[in-house]
């Protein structure tokens, strides 16, 4: 049975669209370096935005489009931040995969392994199935016997879950609670409040309000759509097919 193929993309901040679009436009680093050091916990002093995934180009075929920040920190951190808006229980697997893409990819031919850069996978997750209460985690990988060694401390995971950040926090008070407030864009009040107490996420907002008029942000929700559309219905499809072959088989044996 074919499923409603109606598909309404969710226009706000974290829409990973606008995200991109947001962070990644020249004259809004200042924005990027502030959520960036709110989450990271570290002094943020340069950063190189990798354009290799151009916003106009035919990404959206890839997993339906889904687009990644790539960031350069301080020449000697790779960060990878990505929005996730379903909950398709591959999150850590994503995460790990992009780590080891992420480690291969830093090292030039003929380098020793001193110049591997340190890597940040930062996924924000507007909903999750995870067990942990809190709603920023971040993991790393430590000894089962001695939990305070760190075995390999060139990755570091970062979760975001915005579902627990609504109901963990009713007012922002730190750097993070404000962006994050901003990002998620579900509660107005405390999105008043971040405005308010926070210059560069009023700068993010009128960005944001820019954005959502903008006629190639529309295009590219429009082709989000599609691509959504066209996965489910290929689902559907091949589901069907096989359905038909296994009666057809099970048809021959009787």
């Amino acid at each position: 049975m074919k499923r409603n193929l109606e598909i309404k993309l969710d226009k706000k901040p974290k829409n990973d669209v606008i995200f991109k679009n947001l962070f990644s436009k020249n004259g809004n680093e200042d924005m990027l370096k502030e959520f960036l050091e709110a989450i990271m916990k570290i002094d943020v002093e340069e950063i190189e935005i990798q354009k290799e995934v151009e916003l106009h180009k035919s990404h959206v075929q890839e997993r339906c489009g889904r687009l990644d920040l790539k960031v350069i920190i301080n020449k000697t951190i790779v960060a990878i931040i990505e929005m996730q808006m379903k909950n398709n229980c591959d999150m850590e697997k994503r995460a790990l995969y992009y780590a080891g893409k992420l480690l291969g990819s830093s090292l030039k031919t003929g380098e020793g392994y001193d110049k591997i850069k340190q890597v940040y996978i930062i996924s924000i997750l507007n909903e999750s199935r995870r067990k942990l209460k809190r709603y920023c985690t971040d993991t790393v990988t430590v000894d089962s016997k001695y939990r305070e060694y760190e075995v390999v401390n060139g990755i570091k995971y970062i979760f975001i879950d915005l579902q627990k950040f609504r109901k963990e926090v009713k007012e922002p008070r730190t750097k993070l609670e404000e962006w994050l407030t901003f990002i998620d864009y579900e509660d107005k009040e405390m999105i008043d409040m971040a405005i308010a107490q926070n210059k560069l996420v009023a700068k993010a907002e009128k960005e944001y309000e820019y954005l959502t008029g903008d006629e190639a942000t529309r295009r590219w929700q429009e082709l989000r759509e599609k691509a959504e559309r066209d996965e489910i219905s290929a689902y559907d499809t091949g589901k069907s097919d096989g359905e038909k072959i296994r009666y057809k088989t099970w048809n021959k044996k009787w």
